[in-house]
């Protein structure tokens, strides 16, 4: 299974940890990657299922909406600088086309994680998954920039259906199980933080 960079904590490692779990005499072998590539190792049969943003569409493939997300405006306690985080083409598009004054910006990162934890060491604002930032919400380490444009941001599960299997289904279940459970996708590598 594959998943893309920021998928890959905490919805990879829990639905490795299920599958481990509940399948435990199949082998896992979890990769993460971008995902052109992962689609890509889908496309040539090495790979029997990943976790997208961005599926592309071919004969044989079954692309399911796994969640909905959405990528809202959150600010620390010193809103400057304004980060940017590229999120893709279709992101990048509605945000210069919603925000113009904020396309360039004076800080920008290409991953998630790693722009959540610059703002939280130095302040700053920027969009970011609903899931990511909740607990950071709640306890008002971060606030929700009030009136800022929302962007729609779905996360996809494919597979070959030709390769598919009652232990792919029976994951894939799993899985379902794992996004329904936990909403706090807060990306702290420590559970005890």
């Amino acid at each position: 299974i594959g998943g893309e960079v920021s998928l890959c904590n905490p919805l990879m490692l829990r639905w490795v940890s299920r599958i481990r779990q509940v399948i435990g005499d199949h082998a896992v072998r979890a990769e993460i990657g971008d995902g052109p590539s992962l689609l890509r190792q889908l496309e040539l049969g090495v790979m029997d299922a990943a976790l997208v943003y961005q599926p592309t569409y071919w004969p044989g493939m079954q692309v399911e909406q796994l969640l909905e997300e959405k990528l809202i405006l959150v600010r620390a306690q010193n809103p400057e600088p304004y980060v940017y985080i590229d999120w893709g083409d279709g992101f990048r598009q509605q945000h210069d086309s919603a925000l113009p004054e904020l396309a360039k910006a004076p800080v920008s990162f290409n991953l998630g994680p790693l722009a959540l934890q610059y703002m939280l060491e130095n302040g700053g604002s920027g969009y970011f998954r609903t899931r990511v930032v909740q607990s950071y919400l709640d306890r008002k380490v971060l606030r929700r920039v009030p009136k800022a444009p929302e962007f729609s941001y779905p996360t996809y599960l494919v597979y070959s259906r030709d390769r598919d299997t009652q232990a792919l289904q029976q994951a894939f279940a799993l899985l379902r199980e794992v996004v329904a459970q936990d909403p706090d996708w807060s990306q702290r590598w420590d559970p005890m933080i």
